[in-house]
Formats: structure tokens, C-alpha cells, sequence
């Protein structure tokens, strides 16, 4: 298999999962508290947190924004945003759209069954190197997509039922049903290292799908292979859980903002627009720095500019055009 359909490859894997890679693990380990947006999901407790993510319009942009609030003491969180009925702007209304469209696919059997179907062919193509590591068998790994599936679902069914519902705020976690705990499932069906390895790669999936879209945008002559993808991967979670704990330490509650390209935090009491980007590229900062230790000048460049990329729309996103008619306003959070 040549290079370039290897990188397609990865890149229609990253797409095919962006819905369901983070709603999973807000659930899982109950150890967070997140917010939503437009597109938003959940990670494992020491991985940046988002929402659980809510089906996406046809026009919906590969780098669709999630927000959410990143409690330091677990492990993609996020209060980014105050209640859904508190805020009527164009964010939030698609945000409740998308949680309408969710429920009723999934409170139809005929269409839940399909959602379940289009999950796991998301899971499966992202754990696809879990089951490598592993060795696991097709039939074991079947088993592992399917629970993982059931999981993200009951996320993304919960979450969407507080969305529309105006008296439960999707900020507060504690309005949420609790997660039915499957580890034991995990448990035996892995056994302790096995599941071990599947809570470690887990909790890394954000830097996962953030260096796959850095390696569809390095050349040939700059390819990021394997071996030095999963150093940066680690490099990158080891970061980002540093700076959580750090954050911890201080009594500091984080905020995070992510797309594909990556997700940046700021604390939970920032004040104005400007504070929160400034913080936001603070940690940019961090993260770059850790990711010069593990790759090439022509490939840090690349990150680099993602990460230009991603606060460029951080701050977009907080200064939301005005609506026709009206003048210039922004939204804190």
C-alpha cells in the first residue's frame, strides 16, 4: 500500500469517527463535567473533554467546533457554554437542531438500529491499531466495538434529552443520568493489561485524530511514520495531562475549545473574549514545544500552523458575526 492511500486512508477514519470519538468517556468514567456546542462530545478523564456528539448537517465543516469544560482532577471538559435555553444565538439553536434530530433516529428501532450500525463502523476503523496491538481476534474485537458503541449512544442519548430539555442545563453534569459502568465488561473481555491498554489508548484519542490530520498535510518528503507518530502522540497527551494537573494543583477549573486540529483550554473564570485566547494560546505554546522535541523542523512547521489555524477559530468563534440588522455583539461564555 503506497503512501498517499495510506493517508487517505487515515484521513476517512478520522472523518468517520470525529462523531464518536469523544462522546464516550464523559460517561464512562463520570469523572468530568462538560458543556456542549454546536458539535460537541466527551473524552476519557485524563484527555480533554467535549460533549457527546449530536448528528451533523450535510455542510457541516471537517473542523466543526466542540466546547466544553475540562474538570483537572480527571482526565476531551469543557463550560464553555451557559444553558441551551439561555442563550439564543446560532450556536445553541443548532446545537438543540442536531439533539432533535439525534432523538428521533434513536427513539425510532428501525433507525436506532442504524445509528448503532454507522457508530461501530466508526469505532471499528478507529480502534483498528487497538486491535493490532492487542492481537485480538475479529470475534473479541467485535465484542469490544460493539460495547464501545453502546456507550457512545446512551452518551450521546442522554446528553440529548438534557439539550432539549429547557429546565436541565447541559452544563451541569450532575442533571445527567449516571453511566452505567461496563469496565467489568472490559475487564473480561481484555483481561488487565489488555484493558489497561485500552483505557491508555482511550485516553489519547484526541492526539490521536489531531496527528492523523497532521499527517494528511505533511508532504512526501516530510511523511510522519508510524513509530514517530505514536512518540508524538504520547508527547502530546503527557503534555496536555501535565498542564491539567498543573492547573489542578492551583484550584484552577479548565474550559476547553476543539476541533479536529486539535483542542486549546482556558480556566473556567477567564473574563473577557481577548483573556480566553490569550490563555488559549499560552497553552498553544506549551504544546508546540513538546511537539519540537519530537519532530522535524518541516513538520513542526505544519503542526504550527494548525495550531495558528485552530486559535484563528477560537477567537472567531467567540466574536460571532451580528445578526443582520443589529450591530456588532459578542458572546462570553
Amino acid at each position: 500500500m503506497n503512501r498517499t492511500v495510506i493517508i487517505l486512508s487515515l484521513t476517512i477514519a478520522a472523518l468517520a469517527t470525529s462523531t464518536a470519538y469523544l462522546a464516550v468517556d464523559k460517561y464512562l468514567r463520570g469523572t468530568d463535567t462538560t458543556s456542549n456546542s454546536q458539535l460537541t462530545a466527551a473524552a476519557p478523564s485524563d484527555t480533554p473533554q467535549r460533549q457527546p456528539a449530536l448528528p451533523q448537517p450535510a455542510n457541516t465543516s471537517d473542523d466543526a467546533p466542540t466546547v466544553g469544560s475540562a474538570r483537572d482532577s480527571m482526565r476531551p471538559g469543557e463550560t464553555a457554554l451557559p444553558p441551551v435555553t439561555a442563550k439564543p444565538d446560532a450556536q445553541v439553536d443548532g446545537s438543540l437542531l442536531f439533539a432533535r434530530q439525534f432523538l428521533a433516529r434513536y427513539d425510532d428501532s428501525v433507525q436506532r438500529a442504524a445509528l448503532l450500525d454507522e457508530t461501530k463502523t466508526g469505532i471499528r476503523r478507529q480502534y483498528e491499531k487497538l486491535k493490532e496491538q492487542l492481537k485480538l481476534s475479529d470475534a473479541t474485537f467485535e465484542q469490544l466495538v460493539t460495547l464501545q458503541a453502546e456507550q457512545t449512544l446512551q452518551a450521546q442519548e442522554r446528553y440529548a434529552r438534557c439539550a432539549v430539555d429547557p429546565q436541565c442545563n447541559v452544563n451541569d453534569a450532575s442533571r445527567y443520568p449516571p453511566a452505567d459502568d461496563r469496565s467489568q465488561e472490559v475487564l473480561a473481555l481484555l483481561g488487565a493489561a489488555g484493558a489497561d491498554a485500552f483505557n491508555q489508548f482511550r485516553g489519547s484519542i484526541g492526539e490521536r485524530d489531531q496527528v492523523i490530520q497532521l499527517r494528511g498535510r505533511l508532504s512526501d518528503s516530510n511523511f510522519l511514520p508510524e513509530a514517530q507518530a505514536e512518540r508524538l502522540i504520547k508527547a502530546l497527551a503527557e503534555e496536555r495531562k501535565l498542564y491539567q494537573h498543573e492547573s489542578a494543583q492551583r484550584g484552577v477549573s479548565l474550559n476547553g475549545w476543539g476541533t479536529q486540529l486539535g483542542m486549546l483550554f482556558f480556566s473556567n473564570d477567564s473574563g473577557s473574549i481577548d483573556q480566553q485566547v490569550a490563555e488559549a494560546a499560552q497553552y498553544s505554546q506549551r504544546m508546540r514545544a513538546r511537539a519540537a522535541e519530537v519532530l522535524t523542523p518541516a513538520q513542526l512547521a505544519a503542526y504550527v500552523q494548525m495550531q495558528d489555524e485552530l486559535l484563528a477559530q477560537l477567537a472567531a468563534s467567540r466574536r460571532p458575526p451580528a445578526r443582520k440588522g443589529s450591530s456588532a455583539s459578542t458572546h462570553s461564555t
